[in-house]
């Protein structure tokens, strides 16, 4: 499920961990450009992983169906098109769906759109991995004007060709390119390099960003924030550790632990410079339980200001002896060519369980 106004995978404004946590009391009282000179999505005499008008042909199918799944609140419509922790976030927000305000469930009748004029198709050599990626606008009734995606889209597996349902090409990860990105490189043909999780740029493996990136959740960015520099998304990693067992009645604790995502992977393009432009997925799991000290608290948490949760996850309960949230994450960075000073443009995290 893409959001109209936000990164797919959720259809309300993303609230923080933090900001669930509060909630928890202990109880007691322009022109396309594309890889290639042609529509095969190289010069005539090369050839892409798939060429410029059908991936053209993907884009705006993906919107098309995400549109028609949203207005339906149908999920098997989405698993058509998409796959991964994209797919995991957008399973769970039609979980939850039923717990919004009714004015954010009207919202997503309303359709949003991935133009292909204008967009950025990274397209890379056939014979490298099955993936390609799109840097478009996203369009629709009120969202802002100018708002760029990046997207990435990958082909079903041979493997799991046998049981796919839908697309061949399906969007796994997106990421808002919001902001200056660095050039992508491309060769004398026009391909691109598309990365692997198990690339190395400079000092740090593509893969390894996904536990980077969880230590500053377990750990406040103890072991790896050195690596990071301090942006937008950081602060607020290291603030949900700072904030983990920030209760005003004092009654409640909290913890993160490394969590897992329906895919555990990266996906990079390979820069100008020698450095990568990065998404990648991890996850978290956030435990709450009671504290039972002091007169005021109890042997329970009183969670009735999470419906999210209680409605979807815990049958109504509003009051439990422990609570632990699984959190999916879709993180975009630039990493430079050293591998340090790692700069996270963007994250989406989505509560998929609780439990």
């Amino acid at each position: 499920m893409t959001s109209r106004r936000r990164t797919p995978g959720l259809l309300r404004a993303a609230v923080p961990v933090t900001a669930l946590a509060l909630a928890l009391t202990a109880c007691s009282d322009g022109g396309t450009e594309a890889s290639g000179a042609d529509d095969k999505g190289g010069s005539s005499a090369a050839a892409g992983v798939i060429s410029l008008k059908s991936a053209q042909a993907v884009l705006l199918n993906y919107a098309k169906v995400n549109n028609a799944a949203n207005a339906a609140q149908a999920p098997d419509r989405t698993a058509e098109v998409e796959g991964g922790a994209l797919l995991q976030q957008s399973q769970a927000t039609f979980t939850q769906f039923k717990a919004l305000p009714k004015k954010e469930q009207a919202s997503f009748k309303t359709p949003f759109h991935y133009p292909v004029e204008g967009a950025r198709f990274y397209i890379p050599r056939k014979g490298s991995p099955q993936v390609f990626m799109v840097d478009t606008r996203v369009t629709g009734e009120d969202i802002e004007k100018d708002r760029r995606r990046l997207l990435v889209f990958e082909h079903v597996k041979d493997y799991e060709k046998s049981k796919n349902k839908g697309a061949e090409w399906k969007a796994v990860s997106v990421g808002e390119a919001d902001g200056r990105l660095p050039a992508v490189e491309r060769d004398d043909d026009g391909f691109v390099t598309v990365l692997k999780a198990s690339d190395t740029v400079g000092k740090v493996k593509l893969d390894d960003l996904r536990d980077l990136s969880k230590d500053f959740y377990v750990t406040g960015g103890r072991k790896t924030g050195a690596s990071f520099v301090n942006t937008a998304s950081v602060k607020t990693w290291k603030k949900a550790y700072t904030n983990r067992a920030a209760f005003d009645d004092g009654c409640v604790d909290g913890e993160y632990e490394p969590g897992f995502t329906a895919a555990e992977t990266a996906y990079g393009l390979k820069t100008t410079d020698g450095g990568a432009l990065a998404l990648y997925d991890f996850g978290v799991d956030y435990r709450n339980w009671p504290k039972a000290e002091g007169p005021r608290c109890g042997t329970q948490l009183d969670i009735d200001d999470l419906p999210t949760v209680t409605d979807v996850y815990l049958d109504g309960r509003t009051s439990t002896s422990g609570l632990t949230r699984t959190n999916s994450l879709i993180t975009m960075a630039v990493v430079p060519a050293s591998g340090t000073d790692i700069r996270v443009t963007g994250h989406h995290l989505q509560m998929v369980n609780a439990k």
